[in-house]
């Protein structure tokens, strides 16, 4: 795998990652202001969708997403994506994911988040396969050497997801977010980049840990996936 720095952007959109996921095929593409409105209708008005990633008790308006849409698209540290269902002719917006905060240093590194507001995806692999698209994204074409992400303890969803991908426990950050009545505490995961000359470079003279190993392996895996079934248009 050749590594490459990822380069000045105008834009905070990624190219087209297309998947087949049985009979049901999706799409990590760009989308306008205006589709944004599919994120709340309900989508993000409901607390099961938001109820580990928004301030509590807030939901969201279309005139909300379209300030935001605003926000990202200037953002030059960001790369985002809607998740697109194609069934048949119909083409539709059920979530987003991102890559942000990519800073350069000694390393490369970003942070990434994704959500599913439309709750009749749940449950059918979506966000796997989408993590899968963008972490190989990430280091086959960006160069990054490692991501990071977070899970609200109680969100299991999003944990089993993350760590399928090769995302490594690293530490918790106590009474995050209050929710559903109490508090949680908020576990902070990192994807290192497999390949030999950025992992090198990560750990330098440190020896990794034996669960630090098992999921280079696991992101291995998902490269390897992405390689045979992700089409980048």
């Amino acid at each position: 795998m050749r590594i490459t720095i990822y380069g000045e952007t105008d834009m905070a959109f990624g190219p087209i990652m297309r998947i087949k996921l049985d009979e049901l095929t999706i799409e990590l593409a760009p989308f306008e202001r205006d589709d944004t409105r599919a994120f709340v209708d309900p989508g993000m008005q409901q607390h099961s969708v938001v109820q580990y990633i928004e301030q509590p008790g807030t939901v969201f308006v279309f005139a909300d997403e379209q300030e935001w849409y605003d926000k990202i698209r200037a953002d030059k540290d960001r790369i985002i994506w809607g998740i697109w269902a194609v069934e048949n002719d119909t083409r539709t917006l059920i979530g987003n994911s991102a890559i942000f905060d990519m800073k350069r240093g000694h390393t490369i590194q970003g942070t990434t988040g994704i959500i599913i507001s439309d709750k009749s995806y749940w449950g059918k692999g979506i966000a796997s396969a989408a993590h899968k698209a963008r972490t190989w994204y990430a280091f086959q074409h960006l160069g990054l050497t490692r991501l990071k992400s977070a899970v609200i303890q109680g969100n299991d969803a999003s944990r089993k997801a993350l760590e399928k991908v090769g995302y490594n426990f690293v530490y918790t950050e106590r009474n995050e977010k209050f929710t559903n009545g109490k508090l949680h505490h908020m576990d902070c995961f990192e994807c290192l980049n497999p390949d030999e000359q950025a992992w090198n470079l990560w750990w330098g003279e440190d020896t990794p840990s034996e669960s630090v190993l098992a999921a280079r392996e696991r992101t291995r895996e998902v490269m390897a996936w992405a390689e045979q079934n992700v089409e980048l248009l």
